[in-house]
């Protein structure tokens, strides 16, 4: 039982050591504008940046990263599919005392909401980007939520169920 304990302490290293190490890609890959999204890779994660701060980390697979970065500022998206812009509209609402209690779909259709989650949508789209290539699924799933850490975002970036 002693040995299975000790061997699961290293695996759990090796893992820290390998989410340390995709951090430090994530911080020295270049800052992308949404112009210049075409060479990268198809499943990992990337952060969203303003003004040089991180602000909000997401994850992508199936070889749609690109399309995912895009969709978050992108005005026709829902709020499944601009999640940063929904959550940044969130906050704006209930600084402005708008009930943001309602159901995701709801909301989203409530004109004062819908003019904050489109000035959201815009401001995401001028946001630049990072990105590093995470192609197994679980290790991206654990990345988004370490990388969250590490960088701070929080404030944006939430991982209650829906």
């Amino acid at each position: 039982m002693k040995n299975e304990f000790y061997h699961m302490v290293d695996d759990f290293l090796k893992i820290d050591n390998e989410m340390h190490t995709l951090l430090e890609q994530l911080l020295n890959a270049p800052l992308l504008s949404r112009k210049n999204l075409d060479d990268i890779p198809g499943n990992g994660l990337y952060a969203f940046y303003e003004n040089g701060k991180p602000l909000y980390v997401g994850i992508s697979g199936k070889n749609r990263m690109r399309e995912r970065i895009l969709s978050h500022g992108r005005q026709s998206s829902g709020h499944y599919s601009a999640t940063f812009a929904f959550n940044i509209a969130k906050k704006d609402a209930a600084s402005k005392g708008i009930n943001i209690r309602e159901r995701r779909n709801i909301l989203e259709q409530k004109p004062e909401f819908a003019d904050l989650y489109a000035l959201a949508k815009e401001r995401v789209a001028r946001m630049n980007v990072r990105v590093v290539e995470i192609n197994d699924p679980n290790y991206r799933a654990l990345f988004e939520i370490y990388a969250a850490l590490a960088l701070n975002t929080m404030e944006y970036n939430s991982f209650e169920t829906h």
